[in-house]
C-alpha cells in the first residue's frame, strides 16, 4: 500500500459510510473506504424488494440504490478497498513517531495533529487523521443455532429469502418485529400452505395485522428445535428468523468504544464522534435517530462536517 495519511479511513461503504466519504471528498479531504463485502451499498445491496421509504429513490430496489451509492463515490473519486477486514485499529499518540511518519508519507507540508490512527486489515495497514465506523449491523441469530446453518433455517432478510420457494409449504417465523411480518406476508403471497409467527412480543405496525390470521400470531414463549425444524412440537418445511440486528464491531475491540446494554456505539448527538476522540460512529452501528438508508446518509453528513471543523482548526492552529 501506499504510504500515504488519509484525512479519514471509513469503515463500511453502505448508505453512512459513502455519505460520509462523498461529503469529506466534496469538502476538499482525503477519504478513503474499507468494506469487507464484495461490493459497495451495505445491507442495502442485499435487498431485491423496493424501498418505498427512501423518499430520494422512488421505484428502486435496494440493490439499484447500492449502485447508485457507488456512482455517487465513483464521482467524488473516493477510493473504496473491498473484500478488506479490518483486525486491529491503533492510536499513535507519540509526537516524535507522527512527525516521522508524516514526513515518510509526504505529508509533512500539512498541520502537525495530535495522533494519528493505524488501520490493520488483511496483512496491510494505513494511516489517517480520523476514523469513522460506518461498519453497520448484522442479523441476530438465536441461541438454538449457536452460529451454525441449518437447511431451510433462514435467517435475517436478504436474497436468501426473496430466491426461496415457499409455494405449497408450511412456513413458520420467529420475531415480533416488522421484518418478520413483512417476510410472514412475503412468504404468504408467494403461495405457501400456511404461515404461523412466534413472537415473544410484538413491536410490528399495526397494519401488517391485516393481511395476517390472528389465529397464526403466536405470543408468549416459545420451543425452536433448528434440526428438527419444530416449533411448540409443530414441524415445518422452512423457519424464518427475524430477531433483530447486532453491531458489527469485529476488529475494533483495541479501541475501547463505548456501547449501549444493546451494543449499538455510543456517539455525541451533535458530532456523531466517540468517546474516543477522533473516532466517528455513524448509521446503524450506533443506532442513532431512527435508523434507515435516509438518517443513516445523515449521520454520514454530521460526521463529515464535524471532521471539516476539526481539520481546519488544526490547519489554523486553534488545537492545542
Amino acid at each position: 500500500m501506499q504510504p500515504v495519511v488519509y484525512d479519514a479511513i471509513v469503515i463500511g461503504a453502505g448508505p453512512a459510510g459513502a455519505s460520509c466519504a462523498v461529503w469529506l471528498a466534496h469538502l476538499g479531504f482525503s477519504p478513503l473506504i474499507l468494506d469487507a463485502s464484495e461490493q459497495v451499498g451495505g445491507l442495502a445491496a442485499h435487498n431485491p424488494f423496493e424501498d418505498a421509504w427512501n423518499v430520494t429513490a422512488p421505484g428502486l430496489t435496494g440493490e439499484e440504490v447500492a449502485v447508485q451509492i457507488k456512482r455517487s463515490l465513483d464521482g467524488a473519486r473516493v477510493p473504496v478497498l473491498l473484500k478488506m477486514r479490518v483486525d486491529r485499529v491503533d492510536i499513535i499518540e507519540d509526537p516524535e513517531q507522527i512527525n516521522i511518519l508524516l514526513k515518510r508519507a509526504g505529508n509533512h507540508k500539512k498541520p502537525a495533529c495530535q495522533k494519528l490512527f493505524r488501520v490493520y486489515f488483511d496483512g496491510h495497514s494505513l494511516l489517517a487523521r480520523f476514523v469513522v465506523v460506518a461498519s453497520g449491523v448484522t442479523s441476530r441469530f438465536p441461541k438454538e443455532l449457536a452460529n451454525q446453518k441449518y437447511d431451510h433455517v433462514l435467517v435475517g432478510p436478504g436474497r436468501h429469502i426473496s430466491k426461496y420457494e415457499f409455494a405449497n409449504k408450511k412456513v413458520a417465523v420467529l420475531g415480533g418485529g416488522d421484518n418478520a411480518f413483512e417476510n410472514a406476508i412475503f412468504a404468504q403471497k408467494r403461495g405457501a400452505l400456511s404461515v404461523d409467527i412466534y413472537a415473544r412480543h410484538v413491536r410490528a405496525q399495526k397494519q401488517w395485522f391485516e393481511s395476517l390470521e390472528q389465529k397464526r400470531i403466536h405470543t408468549g414463549e416459545y420451543v425452536f428445535d433448528p434440526l428438527a425444524r419444530t416449533v411448540n412440537g409443530h414441524q415445518y418445511d422452512v423457519v424464518m428468523v427475524f430477531y433483530g440486528w447486532q453491531a458489527q464491531l469485529n476488529g475494533l475491540e483495541s479501541l475501547g468504544l463505548s456501547c449501549s446494554e444493546k451494543g449499538y456505539v455510543n456517539t455525541h448527538v451533535h458530532t456523531a464522534e466517540t468517546n474516543v476522540p477522533g473516532v466517528y460512529a455513524i448509521g446503524e452501528v450506533a443506532n442513532r435517530h431512527h435508523p434507515c438508508i435516509i438518517t443513516s446518509m445523515a449521520d454520514g453528513v454530521v460526521a463529515a462536517k464535524a471532521i471539516q471543523r476539526r481539520l481546519e482548526q488544526e490547519e489554523l492552529g486553534l488545537i492545542d
